[in-house]
């Protein structure tokens, strides 16, 4: 996936230089992120991981301007869109039938083919919430019913895979959605999901009310991590520890009733202060900053903007900028409990779907 993500920017950029036009990488993730990657650069030197290390995890931020540059016309932004969910839908039909013949039931989670039931969870996190976008901001029935096909098949595979913090932020997700379209819709939506949460499997029910049972056995070993990372940013406050084999780190700083390795502190937070610090907390938040002002760009006009009967299709540029928006502050709250940002499976798709909705927020040239 980083290959080809890799190769794509290549050619892109190659494109862009050999027209001179090369105005396309300014977006607002721009300065943020050669902040971000200044940043990944010293906790390399600190942790004497060498210069691929940060080069290769800032890269894939020009996947914002890249897809948002190849976007820019709405009839290949639409189809994009339509490639993505056809994708999701067959990576859903998979993931279930894997599921499904591992009995169903935990511990057995769906994994989707990227083999990890966290992982997966995270990218159903923002497909179900850019999905729920545009089924409710539809204004064609064949998108709404093809929205509402691949909720139908995404809702399920993410119960399925059993993450608390996907769980946690699907419902931020939908929450945002809800406020910023329908407000009235806002008590049915959080009845349906206390009335969901009574009536289902008791599995699933255990798995979600755990989240805030601090006898967890999850939970406690979450809370020993949190632990170490403190002190490490304790420690080392201005750049953190570095970026290193962490799992050698961690054992130094672990809780004596810590019983789990650790390649990551298992939330973005956290790990970011006790791996790169003080630095590297002040870059994530402008880069977060940054992708929130990418993402939203015009936004707030289209929602005022209902119907508009001289652009009947321009409904479908504020429910991309709505969905993404809203699985972006999704993404956040999954990530006080996991290390969502540092899973390569998970960013490619959300700078992707950051510079759709940046290109979504604009004027599509073709309109």
């Amino acid at each position: 996936m980083s290959i080809a993500a890799t190769l794509c920017i290549t050619l892109t950029l190659a494109e862009g230089a050999a027209r001179r036009e090369m105005g396309w990488l300014k977006t607002p993730v721009l300065i943020p992120g050669l902040g971000w990657l200044l940043a990944l650069g010293i906790a390399s030197l600190v942790g004497q991981a060498g210069i691929w290390h940060p080069l290769t995890k800032a890269i894939l931020l020009l996947l914002v301007p890249v897809v948002a540059y190849h976007a820019r016309e709405e009839r290949v932004a639409r189809v994009a869109l339509v490639v993505l969910f056809a994708s999701a839908l067959i990576a859903t039909s998979y993931a279930l039938a894997g599921f499904l013949a591992r009995g169903g039931v935990f511990p057995a989670r769906v994994r989707g083919a990227v083999g990890h039931p966290v992982t997966y969870g995270g990218q159903a996190l923002l497909l179900t919430s850019l999905a729920l976008a545009i089924a409710i901001r539809a204004r064609q029935r064949r998108w709404r019913f093809g929205a509402v096909g691949l909720l139908l098949l995404l809702l399920p595979a993410l119960l399925g895979s059993y993450t608390r913090s996907a769980w946690l932020g699907v419902v931020t997700a939908a929450a945002i959605i809800v406020a910023l379209t329908r407000a009235r819709w806002f008590l049915a939506l959080a009845a349906a999901i206390a009335i969901g949460l009574a009536v289902s499997p008791s599995g699933y029910r255990e798995r979600a009310l755990s989240s805030f049972d601090p006898a967890s056995r999850w939970n406690v070993e979450r809370v020993h991590m949190w632990e170490a990372g403190a002190r490490m940013f304790h420690d080392h406050p201005i750049t953190g520890v570095g970026l290193r084999d962490f799992a050698k780190v961690y054992e130094q700083y672990k809780s004596p009733g810590a019983h789990e390795r650790a390649g990551h502190l298992h939330s973005v937070w956290v790990h970011v202060a006790a791996t790169m610090g003080v630095i590297g907390l002040v870059a994530l938040v402008a880069l977060i900053v940054g992708l929130f002002r990418a993402a939203s760009r015009g936004m707030r006009a289209g929602l005022r903007d209902r119907a508009s009967p001289s652009k009947p299709g321009a409904w479908i540029s504020t429910a991309i900028q709505l969905g993404v928006v809203a699985g972006l502050a999704g993404f956040l709250v999954a990530g006080l409990f996991e290390w969502n940002f540092g899973d390569e499976e998970l960013v490619n798709l959300l700078y992707s779907l950051v510079g759709l909705a940046y290109a979504a927020g604009g004027n599509w040239r073709d309109r």
